[in-house]
């Protein structure tokens, strides 16, 4: 069997490409010393780099592999995993994978594995953010009639929502922007895209939007009650972070 190289392995970033990594280990004896998108990559001299050429039908199979050999909920893990911010987490779900193939279906049994650990911390950061998220998001009507909202997530969750709003607002045009991450789900009543689109973007709403919000703002105030106010505890159930993009703490009451 030939020899396995030491490498820095570059993709595009993609699951797809991701999964052709793992595909390149066992057929190419490729073994990753790092893992790292293209775009963010800083070459060094001390280092062989090897570029994986993203190929749909080889994510397919290994996708097929993980599904039939582990698990359809290591599939689900590997998925909100890789969502997760930062670059740390590809060595750990690359891990994860090769344990994985050798351990089968009792793959998430094995928490005294690093891997396994960090994979499930990054799933469930992804999975709790999501959540919250699809209860927090703000829908605005802009003046074509297409419904907005912008949100600044600390993952990249867009794609867990666009598949939740899709089937809860599936006969209503929507735009959900994610100003962090410079991209946009685009719903069209049918289907969604996800596209990239610049963080800066802005929208026009509506006159009656404005008044609707100016509605919901007094309404959210006068809901409070001065005396049993817990600012600890409002902070624990909805995190300062999220209030970025809810109207009803962005907008003054008049």
């Amino acid at each position: 069997m030939p020899a396995r190289r030491d490498v820095a392995v570059l993709f595009d970033g993609s699951i797809e490409g991701f999964l052709c990594i793992v595909h390149a280990y066992y057929y190419k004896h490729i073994s990753p010393l790092i893992i790292q998108v293209e775009e963010s990559h800083q070459p060094t001299l001390d280092t062989e780099e090897y570029h994986i050429i993203t190929d749909a039908d080889t994510a397919k199979t290994v996708h097929q592999g993980i599904i039939k050999k582990i698990s359809p909920d290591a599939w689900h893990h590997v998925v909100n995993a890789f969502l997760a911010d930062g670059e740390d987490k590809f060595m750990a779900i690359f891990r994860y994978l090769l344990l994985g193939f050798k351990t089968g279906r009792n793959l998430d049994d094995h928490l005294q594995q690093d891997c396994v650990l960090r994979v499930h911390k990054l799933a469930r950061q992804v999975g709790r953010e999501a959540h919250l998220l699809s209860g927090f998001c703000r829908f605005a009507e802009t003046s074509g009639q297409i419904y907005y909202c912008y949100i600044n997530p600390i993952n990249y969750v867009l794609p867990i929502l666009a598949e939740h709003f899709s089937d809860r607002m599936m006969n209503q045009a929507w735009i959900i922007h994610d100003k962090k991450h410079g991209k946009a789900a685009v719903y069209n009543g049918e289907t969604y895209v996800i596209a990239d689109v610049p963080k800066d973007a802005n929208v026009q709403y509506t006159e009656n939007e404005d008044k609707i919000q100016d509605l919901w703002v007094t309404f959210f105030h006068s809901l409070a009650i001065k005396e049993r106010v817990k600012p600890k505890l409002q902070r624990n159930l909805l995190p300062l972070h999220f209030r970025k993009s809810m109207i009803e703490f962005q907008k003054k009451l008049k």
